[in-house]
């Protein structure tokens, strides 16, 4: 691992800065309706870091408590979210899964799984043959490698 890299980013306005130092444990696509929900995108792709990794500057990130031990930070200005905050068993401690779409370099990032597959919006699929997990990335075994389709949208009826 390299513990001396440094991937920096923040919020849209630049109110809430953030560097996270050495190498990410994961990056991930995430389809689970309470990340849907606050991105109001279809799939959100994390980037996950131990916390004590991570350190935040500028003004002071707010958190919603979407759960019990989940926190999901925003920029209190601009509203951009920023990151899902929970303590991992599996990995030990505490960490922060930071959306990718923050980072100042993101394409440095590449994704290596899905998670939360089973509650994917039916109409949407990304076109890659990277495993699909029911639950969280690396959990268990990949209901499947690739997307359920070739990946372009079905000239079918959703509605039939």
């Amino acid at each position: 691992m390299n513990n001396d890299k440094i991937t920096t980013g923040g919020c849209m306005c630049g109110s809430v800065r953030y560097e996270a130092k050495g190498e990410t444990f994961g990056v991930n696509h995430c389809h689970c309706g309470s990340c849907r929900r606050h991105t109001g995108a279809a799939v959100v792709t994390l980037v996950g870091f131990m916390a004590d990794q991570v350190r935040f500057s500028g003004d002071t990130r707010q958190i919603y408590a979407s759960s019990p031990g989940v926190g999901r930070a925003f920029c209190g200005k601009c509203g951009t979210p920023l990151t899902w905050e929970g303590v991992s068993s599996t990995r030990g401690g505490p960490i922060f899964e930071i959306h990718i779409s923050t980072f100042d370099n993101p394409d440095i990032l590449v994704p290596n799984g899905h998670s939360f597959d089973s509650e994917r919006v039916p109409w949407f699929d990304v076109a890659d043959n990277l495993p699909r997990f029911s639950e969280f990335n690396g959990d268990g075994i990949p209901l499947r490698h690739g997307p359920v389709s070739n990946g372009l949208p079905s000239n079918e009826d959703p509605g039939s």
